[in-house]
């Protein structure tokens, strides 16, 4: 089970992508798919190294099973904090599964409409609507 207060920054948290100035439609373009965190798992903190490490395995584990993704950055609103992350077209059975195996708490699931959810992996926790819209949560030019 997730911490509460854990819960609440997952709520907040702003994308951006790794070339800072571009649009959310880039990254995802008209798919529904997944925002999943590569670094941290299970919500603790990993040196760089570490998490160079886990970005690299998690690369070659997508890029080996045929998984389209792109890179972006999940964090606060000013990016003070962020982890690399990727978005992943796929169900929301898939984006359970893939968080799993990312040892990841919860995930982002991106509609088509382009509506952001939060969802708990281990299903422990009610869904809960981040945005209305991905445009609402996508920082460009910080």
């Amino acid at each position: 089970m997730i911490e509460a207060q854990l819960w609440q920054i997952y709520q907040h948290s702003y994308f951006q992508g790794v070339k800072r100035q571009s649009p959310y439609h880039k990254i995802t373009g008209s798919n529904g798919g997944a925002i999943i965190s590569l670094w941290n798992p299970f919500g603790q903190t990993l040196s760089e190294e570490q998490n160079r490490r886990r970005t690299r395995a998690f690369m070659r584990y997508l890029r080996q099973k045929r998984y389209i993704f792109n890179l972006l950055w999940g964090g606060n609103e000013d990016m003070s904090y962020r982890e690399l992350s990727v978005f992943i077209p796929c169900s929301k059975k898939q984006a359970q599964r893939l968080s799993a195996h990312f040892s990841q708490l919860a995930f982002y699931y991106v509609g088509v409409g382009g509506r952001v959810s939060l969802h708990c992996t281990q299903g422990t926790m009610p869904l809960c609507m981040v945005s209305k819209h991905l445009k609402y949560r996508w920082l460009t030019g910080l």
